[in-house]
């Protein structure tokens, strides 16, 4: 029963990429999410509450990936709010995370884009990834999902305090613990709390 529930996961996901989505590279970075990341942590985490940070107009199909879950989207711009969760979405600053959940709730957090951009200083990545570990379970699975540009002034994950709360998760399609993507400077790391 479980290989069916695995196999139904990867062509769900696939059949959602299918419709949503042009021709990429096998690895690159949104394909190695889309076609990659989720369809595992779909069929082998089955995650019930997820948290998405960081939406744009191109990922607004990602809600169809989570259907039937408890999805919450998460962006500090106002105008993103339109490709967030329909149901739950947030407009804030990711550092204020912990004021909307209470502790250990969620199996799967993504925080893709974010790390750099919106989120930048030592103090509020800090914040931030401690208030994500606050409130996630046991077991549940972070993964983050950054740009390492040379001009971008960011702090690594492997840099970061708050993340050596987090055990590294040799994630197991990819057979490593930080893929970097066939075009260019994105890369994910992978956490399992």
């Amino acid at each position: 029963m479980k290989i069916l529930k695995k196999a139904y996961q990867y062509l769900r996901c696939k059949h959602i990429i299918k419709k949503n989505i042009f021709h990429r590279e096998k690895y690159d970075d949104r394909n190695v999410l889309e076609q990659i990341i989720f369809p595992h942590i779909l069929a082998y985490y089955n995650p019930k509450k997820i948290l998405d940070i960081g939406r744009d107009d191109y990922q607004e199909f990602y809600n169809e990936f989570f259907k039937g879950r408890e999805l919450w989207t998460m962006d500090i711009d106002v105008e993103r709010e339109e490709f967030g969760s329909p149901n739950h979405h947030i407009t804030d600053d990711v550092a204020n995370v912990k004021k909307y959940f209470k502790e250990n709730y969620f199996d799967f957090v993504l925080i893709n884009g974010v790390l750099g951009w919106g989120l930048k200083g030592k103090t509020k990545i800090e914040k931030t990834f401690n208030n994500i570990f606050k409130i996630m379970k046991s077991g549940g699975v972070l993964i983050i999902g950054w740009n390492d540009f040379e001009d971008l002034k960011i702090f690594k994950p492997n840099t970061i305090e708050a993340l050596k709360k987090f055990n590294k998760l040799k994630f197991p399609p990819l057979k490593t613990e930080e893929f970097e993507c066939c075009n260019g400077d994105h890369k994910y790391s992978f956490y399992i709390k």
